[in-house]
């Protein structure tokens, strides 16, 4: 089971760090095969800086991939520099996340 994370909002971030934790715990729990991204734009792409109170390591693992919109990134004067290790950048956020539901994967947006 493949699943992809939406957030663009700030307030939001407890919320989706909280349900990723619980699918990656449930997929470990029950054997489950399956990757999680964490697709970031909007507003919240302020919480990857390396400066940021979110810890992107908390929830990085081998099968969650986190990803930035590079074109919030660019609205916003932030540079690939100033972003935390573990996430990496797709061009286009809503390109990412059709591409990805094309591929079957479940979309969830807190």
């Amino acid at each position: 089971m493949n699943v992809i994370f939406h957030i663009d909002e700030t307030d939001k971030w407890p919320t989706v760090l909280s349900n990723i934790k619980h699918i990656v715990d449930w997929y470990q729990e029950t054997g489950t095969q399956g990757d999680i991204e964490l697709l970031i734009n909007g507003e919240a792409v302020k919480q990857t800086v390396k400066t940021a109170n979110i810890n992107l390591n908390d929830i990085h693992a081998p099968n969650v991939n986190i990803v930035v919109c590079n074109n919030s990134l660019t609205q916003r004067h932030i540079s690939n520099d100033d972003l935390q290790e573990v996430t990496s950048i797709v061009p286009v956020g809503v390109v990412e996340l059709a591409l990805k539901q094309q591929q079957g994967y479940s979309y969830i947006k807190p």
